[in-house]
């Protein structure tokens, strides 16, 4: 920051790298489902914010998280909160609570194989 209170550009592009680590963006998403694999949140709220992420930060995720989340991410688009929409296609909170709890299961399997190769 310049002493007039502006960022400058050098300064900018670094913020705006640091906030692009891999691992910060797959937490993000961790984090989320695990909030709502331990019924923390709502399905609704947890179908909004995973979306949110899925726009702001699945393009800087590694292919493996990316994996998982694209397959959360079609159990997601097909999660319907209201029951008198359910249709063929389409599931519930708990349909999708339990694909949640699947897809944290393999981000935690993910994570620790990630670690035990690091540790070599």
């Amino acid at each position: 920051m310049t002493a007039s209170g502006v960022v400058d550009q050098g300064e900018a592009s670094f913020v705006g790298h640091s906030f692009r680590s891999p691992s910060l963006h797959a937490s993000r998403f961790v984090i989320l489902v695990a909030q709502f694999v331990d019924r923390r949140v709502a399905a609704d709220h947890f179908s909004s914010e995973f979306r949110e992420l899925e726009r702001t930060d699945a393009g800087y995720l590694e292919r493996d998280v990316s994996m998982i989340v694209r397959k959360l991410s079609v159990d997601v688009g097909a999660y319907r909160g209201d029951v008198n929409l359910l249709g063929v296609d389409f599931i519930d909170g708990e349909q999708l609570w339990n694909a949640a709890g699947a897809a944290f299961r393999d981000l935690l399997t993910l994570q620790s194989e990630l670690l035990s190769r690091s540790a070599g």
